[in-house]
């Protein structure tokens, strides 16, 4: 079985390796390790620091035009990456890494047009395999996770909606909640829609609240990763909100695993983006 892996650099170009006469051999993405700091001869911390993986891969086109714009296009999609020091992305199933391809060493490439073999240099500072799944919160009673639309109710009025949601709904949802299906706590990106007025979110008991205004057709954005908080307006231009935060609860607390009972005053709709994230992408 072949592996397919994809890679978008940062304008959203893509090529897909695995298929279509550009194949993946045997690499390291899937390995890890974990560096470690030691104090008294007791471990104190494990890090991973920068890490560098790579990928041999196999161009085998039909055609010599073919693969000459194979070759072409595997060296620009990735160099416009390095030339505005913006991420990529690797994608395996679910999972990407945010990346950069800093090097290729071919052999192989003299046979003919159409065939080379090149081992890809991979270059991480953030060598974690991140799954993003989006549950969105409305405040007419719809939770959206993933395309899928699901409530729990109390006994409220059916509504049927005129998008293409599969099911009605009712529209006193008592019991919000929100799933991790990962294995520990995960950072988040939560997402409020205006008009709110000091926007407040519970989710598993933590308050998530940051003391602003967001007007109609603007978003406010929590990023727990980044460590930032920004409003974006209506024309694309965004405001620093890091010094509206609540400051008596931690704005950035990672979600826990299992299901989160969500509470806020449904006066205003907000996503939850969780960012799982793992050593290797999950084995499926």
């Amino acid at each position: 079985m072949l592996e397919r892996v994809k890679f978008v650099n940062h304008i959203n170009e893509e090529m897909l390796w695995g298929k279509n006469g550009i194949y993946v051999n045997y690499n390291d993405l899937h390995d890890f390790s974990w560096n470690y700091t030691s104090d008294n001869n007791k471990i104190s911390s494990f890090n991973k620091g920068i890490v560098t993986k790579t990928i041999p891969i196999v161009i085998l086109c039909n055609t010599d035009a073919e693969g000459l714009a194979t070759k072409n296009k595997l060296l620009e999609i990735g160099e416009k990456d390095i030339l505005a020091v913006r991420h990529g992305k690797l994608i395996i199933g679910d999972y990407y890494l945010k990346c950069f391809i800093r090097g290729s060493k071919k052999s192989n490439y003299l046979m003919r047009k159409g065939y080379m073999e090149t081992t890809l240099s991979i270059v991480t500072d953030y060598p974690q395999w991140v799954k993003e799944s989006t549950t969105s919160f409305r405040a007419d009673g719809r939770v959206t996770t993933e395309g899928q639309t699901t409530s729990v109710s109390s006994g409220g009025k059916n509504l049927d909606f005129n998008r293409d949601f599969p099911y009605d709904y009712t529209s006193d949802m008592t019991n919000k909640s929100l799933n991790n299906t990962g294995f520990v706590g995960t950072n988040f990106k939560l997402i409020i829609y205006g008009a709110a007025v000091n926007p407040t979110i519970h989710i598993g008991g933590h308050t998530y609240q940051v003391n602003c205004s967001v007007g109609e057709g603007e978003y406010l954005t929590i990023d727990s990763l980044e460590k930032k908080i920004y409003l974006t307006k209506a024309d694309g231009t965004t405001v620093n909100c890091f010094n509206n935060r609540n400051r008596a609860s931690y704005i950035f607390e990672q979600i826990p695993p299992g299901q989160n009972t969500v509470t806020w005053d449904n006066t205003f709709g907000f996503d939850v983006v969780l960012l799982e994230e793992r050593s290797e992408p999950r084995w499926t």
